[in-house]
């Protein structure tokens, strides 16, 4: 028995000493943990390029690598250079500290991490210049819209991003003015992330604690001011509200908000306004990523989307919620079926840690449940779903009302015959 727990401890103290003297701080970029990743797999998944080490192996994704190389020689060549010289030593000085960006157990040489990161990072400066300038519908790749299309989609994925000291160092090398460039990404991914744009105020301090180009649309894509004011340090108890056709039931009105805004969603006077929202193929991709960005950022740091996502994911059970959002304007999809749309919100909203003392839509869900809980809206739920749940029942009702009035007609007539 001695020896054996001579063993273990030996074994035990080698992984002891094995950890960095250090504490563990989790990585600004990290691989989805397998809960969230089951939800929907492809999710996080690149379709065509590879950016950063977590992917960089796989069959196919090894295509885009010459391209890689085409789009370095297109930047050095519009700049004079025939040497990525400037790059390699650039990356050079940053390598320690990307490397702590990614997870401790990468591995991964330091000649191949410094290789990968300068054909990576001068990728993704040439790209996002060439669709600034407009030049990629000239680019033998880019030109075909669904390479195009899937590159953008990729460049936002959580486990595909480069730090953005190493972005924002590069194209201090590529271009005399990099300042332009936050606005320019910025307004990249405005229509898939609607209300999205530059709202923090950037200087070479701030830039700093940008972690990546995804966090970078995340911390700009917040609520109006208005909504800010009114709903920001409201801490309250929160009860989930009940689905959109139970709240119908209840007398609560759904009206498309105003505006572009999709966090300003407003309880006013018995009705809900929530700004349109479009669904399509990638929205769940790019909402799955975001809220994943959220749910492992600092404890303190507003998770405006995974509480969005609340509200919608109470409001839509099943399709027929889905039906009445869109019959009011609320949301539009391409998804083939309200059914699909349904269960889009029902996965977003598993597996989520919800703050509750930091919940964005506290005040909303009291107000909502303080109108829905009222006795006289109780009783007028109870009434419609037990009676009026659907048009027979209330021609059941209408005509069983008109078949009384009858009777009592007759009794009448019969006690009080006419003179």
């Amino acid at each position: 028995m001695s020896q054996m727990n001579n063993t273990v401890q030996v074994r035990i103290d080698g992984w002891i000493q094995t950890l960095p003297a250090n504490s563990f701080s989790w990585p600004k970029i990290f691989q989805v943990p397998h809960y969230l990743r089951k939800l929907n797999e492809e999710a996080y998944e690149p379709k065509i390029i590879s950016i950063g080490p977590y992917h960089r192996q796989k069959d196919h994704l090894k295509a885009m690598e010459t391209q890689k190389v085409r789009f370095l020689k297109d930047l050095l060549q519009r700049r004079n250079e025939n040497s990525a010289q400037r790059y390699v030593e650039a990356m050079t000085d940053m390598m320690e500290r990307a490397r702590k960006c990614y997870s401790e157990s990468l591995v991964i040489s330091d000649e191949e991490f410094l290789e990968m990161m300068v054909l990576d990072g001068c990728f993704t400066v040439e790209l996002i210049h060439k669709i600034k300038e407009g030049s990629w519908q000239h680019d033998p790749i880019l030109n075909v819209s669904q390479i195009f299309t899937s590159i953008v989609k990729d460049l936002v994925l959580v486990e595909n991003q480069l730090p953005f000291f190493v972005i924002w160092e590069f194209l201090g090398n590529a271009f005399e003015d990099r300042s332009p460039f936050i606005n320019f990404i910025i307004e990249m991914f405005k229509e898939g992330l609607p209300g999205l744009r530059v709202r923090l105020t950037y200087d070479e301090n701030s830039i700093k604690k940008v972690k990546h180009l995804l966090d970078l649309l995340r911390t700009n894509w917040l609520p109006s001011e208005d909504s800010l004011r009114e709903y920001q340090n409201v801490q309250e108890d929160i009860k989930f509200i009940r689905s959109a056709t139970e709240l119908r039931e209840a007398g609560i009105k759904f009206r498309m908000g105003e505006g572009r805004n999709l966090f300003d969603i407003k309880f006013e006077n018995g009705t809900l306004y929530i700004p349109a929202v479009n669904l399509e193929d990638h929205t769940e991709e790019l909402y799955c990523n975001i809220i994943a960005c959220e749910q492992f950022d600092d404890y303190e740091s507003p998770t405006y989307l995974t509480d969005y996502t609340t509200v919608m994911s109470c409001l839509i059970d099943t399709g027929k919620d889905v039906e009445l959002l869109c019959h009011k304007g609320i949301m539009d999809h391409w998804l083939g079926t309200d059914e699909a749309a349904a269960k889009m919100f029902n996965r977003l909203g598993r597996e989520m840690a919800l703050d509750k003392d930091n919940f964005f839509y506290a005040k909303l869900f009291n107000d909502v449940n303080r109108h829905y809980y009222t006795p006289w809206n109780t009783r007028m739920t109870n009434l419609r779903h037990n009676y009026f749940n659907t048009p027979w029942a209330l021609i059941s009702f209408f005509a069983a009302t008109f078949l009384l009035l009858l009777t009592l007609l007759q009794t009448t007539f019969t006690i009080f015959p006419r003179s």
